[in-house]
């Protein structure tokens, strides 16, 4: 610990004897002092009231409180409101992580996670940052993403079997008009490209929106760019 660095009282909520040696050999030589009032069993709650009120950080081991942590964290961020809480858990579960944190706690650890790494995780919580797993948290989130696929595969084939049917219900120059306004061209653009009156070329633009079913030339050219191929030749300006 370096000269003049600010202690850090330091309680642990945990039964498992190996994990509390561990933390206790980790932490020995930071500014998170373990506090000789560490408690780990549901009967020491009372004992926690002898604890000073401002105390900093609850170190709680996961599998406390049968698997709960949550209900824990509850008390604690009611007895202690400025206390921080740490969650350290065996193994990475996002249902669990995602309880604890809505629960109060200020970080969810992994006991695999390295002694340097640990540390700093404490001292940025200290900052008042919330400490996680990201690297696991993202790569959870992307297998949600895929597994939610399958279900979401008929929405999208319903979704370009109705395209397909809006688009064959198109006439020859309509889809003419359709791939203009996805290059952005006016109706007098569009008319003078096409060799048509101005007049004409309204009467097929509300056609086209009625026949795709929007509201506005700006969601027909969005319809088109996902529902038709570009035309290689641009509009003349």
């Amino acid at each position: 610990m370096a000269k003049g660095e600010l202690q850090v009282s330091t309680i642990l909520v945990c039964n498992n004897p190996m994990l509390r040696e561990g933390l206790k050999h980790i932490l020995s030589d930071t500014q998170f002092r373990i506090s000789p009032s560490e408690q780990g069993t549901e009967e020491s709650d009372d004992d926690f009231a002898l604890l000073e009120a401002s105390a900093p950080l609850f170190i709680v081991d996961a599998n406390q409180d049968r698997g709960k942590p949550a209900d824990r964290i509850r008390k604690l961020r009611i007895q202690y409101p400025s206390a921080k809480v740490v969650v350290l858990a065996n193994h990475f579960e996002m249902a669990e992580m995602m309880s604890v944190l809505d629960a109060g706690a200020h970080g969810y650890c992994l006991a695999t996670i390295g002694c340097e790494a640990l540390v700093k995780s404490l001292e940025l919580i200290m900052l008042d940052e919330i400490v996680f797993p990201s690297a696991l948290f993202l790569s959870n989130l992307a297998a949600f993403a895929r597994s939610t696929q399958p279900i979401e595969a008929p929405t999208r084939m319903i979704r370009t079997s109705q395209a397909d049917r809006q688009a064959r219900n198109l006439s020859t120059r309509e889809a003419e008009i359709l791939r203009c306004l996805m290059q952005g061209a006016p109706n007098k653009v569009i008319a003078r490209e096409l060799d048509v009156a101005e007049a004409t070329v309204k009467v097929h633009v509300k056609a086209i929106l009625r026949k795709i079913q929007v509201s506005n030339r700006t969601q027909a050219a969005i319809w088109a760019t996902e529902n038709m191929a570009v035309d290689a030749s641009p509009v003349a300006r």
